[in-house]
């Protein structure tokens, strides 16, 4: 290929040599040299040839492997970012074809295992965007691949099929019903081909390893190339069929898997002449075995019993979990490992008949929820499907889950799966942190280990069974004898534990805990330490099931002495464990705050002693968890424990260093939760909390998004627990939150609400020259979201700046502030936009104007305008005179708002508004021509106006002299906050809850009529213009009102 092109900047021209020396470059050792040719392949990436370029690269086995590797990376990664058609700078057609065609050549023709795995992978993103539409003949270009090289090169066809595996994974995940229906449409042809591929391999290789016949390296070929065949074929059969179990080829693929899984099993045991590499394989063979059979029975739970010898399947794979267990105590387990190459996950090695037990007990539990939790689905089901459904449910109820089945379970894990093992002492000693980690109870270890999942079996039988509570409360007696093994007691308290939910009612645990529990913390065993962590669990599991009232503080007692760093059978393993599950305690609904305050100080100190010893990330997160509740449940009572936790808190936010943000997030929760329970008390820890605020909050942080959500949760507690006046520092963060209105919405809302709740609390600071334009810049953003939540609190925020500058500066207070929201555009903004809804309303037909606001913020605008002249009738008509070509002459403006202002409210669903505005249109009665004259202009909007409010406002009243709206006492509260309070108490002495309509009116009524002459002029001059039926409404509603009042 031979090419170059001009790109813009300092970039070179793209060709094959400048290509290979900025690949070179970028694999170079110095960092300059990297960073340079970094922004060269960046700026390449949106011109043409670039990916076929590096495709070429990847393909040329004479460059260096750390060059060819860069290439295929980039050529990956460039996959996801262009290759869709709708992608900007997307690959060109001829460029996706060019690449299209050479793809498997990456895989067939390539030695080296890994850049064979990462050009399938590179196949796979492809095909599951382009097939079948794309790239129709996608699949049938591998097919015929594996076809070609069947029987010729084993080592393409290892390739070929890699690619396949990569494929068939990628669209049997694929979301998109199109490669589901696309996967399902050619599997029938695929699985009968790899069939016939897998038989030959196996054949072979069987062939090796028994007699002794053919070559070495083709063996090993073969046994690569059928377990690839396996794991394709395995994922066929459960995804590519919707009924398995009615076709031919999955049946015998079915009962083949079950022949070989028992002859395989032969080739890998203790007495076994075969060697140990290629037992490894077989292994592995097996393990893909283990996968078809549970993910069949997860994925098609009413075709599994149906398919062959599926019942008796679980009970062999039962019978293989029981014959381990006689040397469970010998094995040396499982280990979790992590994994390498592309898309590593982790890794799970041990001995292959422990995780074939592991992988039974799997089914087994599979095979429960078959039973018991049939998974629900929207989707149209035939009559057929649903009774092959209720077949399936039952054959494993009857057929499987016999009485002696289950019991003989019950009585295997309890006595020989729950039993410590010396390797599980070993892994606890080598590393106790991680060990814990793993182990806890709340983790997902029984997907990878064999004593928790058998856990997690009991359980499941246990929900479904009740009557195998009785073998249990047997075996749990031996807890209480003298003289019984420990190892075997923390066995009998696994099995307890298990069985909290379904023997509480036969078994007395509270004697068992004060009896029994309290004396196993005397125990100086050198294995006591296992029995102290498994009574930390034991006591958590019962204590949401029994545990009486009287009993607490002996629970409370136990967690303390386990948490006593100073006795040597605590050991980093008891601790945690106690500190972990002290959280359920804690959070248990029978948790008094009164009975656990002798144990809290020490309790607090234990735990922050631990937190400061402790270095994996997740076990400080969980002990900080478990502080965090027991502070929100102590509630008020934590006020004497706050000056220790305030001292550790600070420190430990200052240990956790620029990028461990989840320690930072537990900090802030925690706090939070300190706040909100010594409510006003925190105030005196402010000065701690304000610099945590401060770091987290600043946008050029590294931690800023991570922190965002705790610390304005955060700012919010501190807020709601303040009493005024803040402190300078808090006042000064208002700064911070105001950017912050335009992030997403949940946080802009969040902001928007502290920056309402800074207007309640300081309003002379938000009022002050240099924050005032400010925040009404932000608020004035806020309008214009698509959020209708934000645009109301936006909206309310510039009500309550408006009620407060009145407050504090009277009308000349207002002034200020209208001159500043005509500086900053907001006025000019909410006129346009009223007038744009009142052209609206003006036109009709098809040349009809499209209004720029909906109703709902119209009735927003509308409320502002109605607090401008609430506040200041002079205010709001030199405001609107401002808007006139000469700056004085109101009437043209007032023609159009007034219309549309009385037009809006039929759409303003509160009542609070409506008499906002009717107070605020009452108030511009009392201005002086020739506003007066205008106002009278629009009497009939005014009476019937008037009419509407009172008496919606009086309904119920027995006259109109009520309002419904004004308050005559002040509601509280013992959870009120301190800004609750002052929320209330500002309300209070808003007009709307403190004029009475109907009064308030009446009152103008008078004035006006007054200044226009008297009754007889107002009556010939005005009132000749308005219906008669509105003036009799309005007249019968001020003669109720006047009778009322006398």
């Amino acid at each position: 290929m031979s090419f170059a092109i001009e790109v813009p900047g300092e970039a070179n021209p793209l060709s094959l040599p400048e290509l290979g020396k900025a690949l070179h470059a970028a694999t170079s050792l110095d960092n300059a040299q990297r960073q340079s040719a970094g922004k060269q392949l960046q700026a390449w990436e949106s011109h043409q040839d670039y990916y076929p370029a590096l495709q070429t690269a990847f393909l040329a086995k004479d460059l260096p492997r750390e060059i060819r590797f860069l290439a295929i990376i980039l050529l990956k990664n460039g996959i996801d970012r262009y290759w869709r058609p709708n992608a900007r700078n997307s690959i060109k057609p001829a460029e996706r074809h060019l690449i299209r065609s050479r793809l498997l050549h990456g895989s067939m023709d390539e030695e080296d295992r890994s850049f064979a795995l990462h050009n399938a992978l590179v196949v796979a993103k492809i095909v599951r965007i382009d097939y079948p539409d794309q790239w129709p003949e996608a699949m049938s270009t591998i097919v015929e691949a594996i076809r070609s090289t069947r029987n010729v090169n084993q080592v393409h066809l290892g390739g070929a099929l890699l690619v396949l595996l990569r494929v068939v994974k990628e669209l049997a995940t694929a979301r998109l019903r199109r490669s589901q229906v696309a996967l399902q449409k050619v599997t029938p042809e695929l699985v009968q081909l790899l069939g016939e591929i897998y038989t030959e391999r196996t054949a072979y290789w069987l062939e090796f390893l028994i007699k002794g016949r053919g070559d070495e390296d083709d063996a090993d070929l073969s046994m690569q190339s059928s377990l690839t065949v396996l794991k394709i074929l395995r994922r066929l059969v459960t995804v590519g069929y919707e009924h398995p179990h009615n076709d031919e080829m999955v049946q015998g693929f079915w009962s083949l898997s079950q022949s070989q899984f028992g002859q395989f099993l032969d080739f890998v045991g203790n007495e076994s002449r075969i060697p140990a590499p290629y037992q490894d394989i077989v292994g592995k063979h097996l393990i893909q075995f283990t996968k078809l059979h549970i993910e069949m029975c997860e994925s098609h739970p009413a075709s599994f019993p149906v398919l062959p010898n599926s019942i008796k399947l679980v009970a062999d794979y039962w019978g293989l979990v029981k014959r381990f267990s006689e040397d469970f105590e010998k094995s040396t387990g499982i280990k979790q490992t992590t994994g390498d190459g592309p898309e590593a996950k982790a890794k799970f090695e041990g001995p292959l008949h422990e995780r074939i037990a592991l992988k039974g007990l799997l089914l087994l539990r599979v095979c429960v929820r078959i039973a018991f939790q049939p998974v629900s689905t929207i989707m149209y089901r035939s009559q057929e499907t649903k009774n092959l459904e209720k077949a399936a449910v039952q054959t494993i109820k009857t057929d499987l889950f016999t009485k002696d089945f289950l019991s003989d379970i019950v009585q295997v894990i309890i006595s020989k799966l729950f039993v410590f093992r010396q390797s599980d002492f070993e892994a606890w000693e080598e590393d106790p942190e991680e060990w814990e980690n793993l182990e806890r109870t709340e983790g997902n270890a029984w997907e990878w280990a064999v004593r928790p999942c058998a856990e997690r079996l009991l359980i499941d039988l246990l929900t479904h069974y009740k009557e195998l509570t009785k073998p249990l409360v047997d075996f749990s007696t031996l807890a209480v004898k003298i003289g019984v093994d420990v190892v075997m007691k923390e066995a009998a308290y696994t099995a307890l534990g298990c069985a909290a939910a379904n023997m509480h009612e036969d078994f007395d645990f509270d004697r068992l805990l004060t009896s029994v529990l309290v004396k196993d913390m005397e125990i100086q065993d050198p294995m006591a330490k296992l029995l102290r962590r498994r009574v930390a669990i034991l006591v958590s599991q019962w204590i949401p099931i029994k545990v009486s009232e009287a009993s607490r503080p002996t629970v409370y007692e136990i967690f303390r002495h386990l948490l006593n760093k100073n006795d040597e059978r605590n050991d980093e393993v008891v601790r945690i464990t106690a500190a972990r599950q002290l959280k359920w305690i804690a959070e248990d609904f029978g948790f008094q705050p009164e009975a656990f305050l002798p144990f809290a100080a020490d309790t607090f100190n234990l735990l922050i002693g631990l937190l400061q010893e402790v270095s994996v990330d997740e076990t400080k997160l969980a002990i900080l968890e478990t502080v965090r509740i027991i502070v929100t449940r102590l509630e008020t009572h934590v006020s004497q424990f706050g000056d220790a936790i305030m001292a550790t808190l600070p420190n430990l936010w200052e240990s956790a260093g620029s990028e461990e943000y989840m320690m930072k997030q537990s900090i802030l929760a925690i706090t939070s939760a300190l706040v909100m329970a010594m409510r006003v008390e925190s105030q005196r820890y402010q000065s701690f909390m304000v610099p945590l605020l401060m770091e987290a909050m600043n946008p050029e942080s590294a931690l800023h998004l991570h922190l965002i959500e705790e610390s304005v949760e955060l700012w919010k507690s501190i807020q709601l627990q303040s009493v005024p006046p803040l402190s300078a520092e808090l006042v000064q963060l208002v700064e911070l939150a105001l950017p912050l209105l335009e992030y997403e919405t949940e946080v802009a809302n969040s902001c928007l609400e502290i920056v309402k709740n800074y207007i309640i609390l300081a309003p002379e600071a938000m009022l002050s020259d240099g924050r005032r334009q400010a925040i009404m810049v932000a608020l004035m953003r806020t309008l214009d979201s698509r959020s209708r939540g934000q645009v109301q609190l936006g909206t309310k925020s510039i009500e309550l700046l408006l009620q407060v500058a009145q407050e504090l500066g009277g009308q000349d207070g207002v002034s200020v502030l209208v001159q500043d929201m005509l500086q900053l555009g907001l006025l000019a903004k909410i006129m346009e936009g009223l007038h744009s809804a009142w052209e609206a309303s003006q036109s009709t037909g098809p040349n009809r104007k499209t209004r720029r606001i909906n109703s709902l913020t119209e009735t927003d605008y509308f409320a502002l305008l109605a607090r401008i002249a609430l506040a200041g009738p002079n205010v709001f008509a030199t405001m609107l005179a401002s808007f006139s070509p000469g700056g004085n002459d109101f009437g043209p403006a007032w023609a159009w708002l007034s219309t549309e202002w009385f037009a809006s409210f039929d759409a303003m669903a509160e009542l609070e508004r409506q008499k906002l505005s009717c107070l605020a249109l009452t108030r511009l009665c009392e201005l002086p021509n020739p506003m007066q004259d205008l106002v009278l202009g629009k009497l009939q909007d005014l009476l019937s106006m008037w009419t509407m409010i009172v008496s919606e406002l009086t309904v119920g009243a027995e006259d109109s002299g009520r309002d419904n709206l004004v308050w005559t006492e002040l509601a509280s509260s013992e959870y009120d906050t301190p800004l609750d309070v002052r929320e209330r108490e500002f309300a209070a002495k808003d007009p709307v809850h403190t004029v009475v309509t109907f009064d308030f009116v009446m009152e103008h009524v008078r004035d006006l009529v007054q200044r226009s002459g008297g009754e007889a002029v107002f009556e010939a001059n005005w009132a000749v213009n308005v219906d008669k039926e509105v003036l009799a409404g309005f007249q019968k509603l001020s003669q109720a009102g006047g009778a009322g009042h006398g």
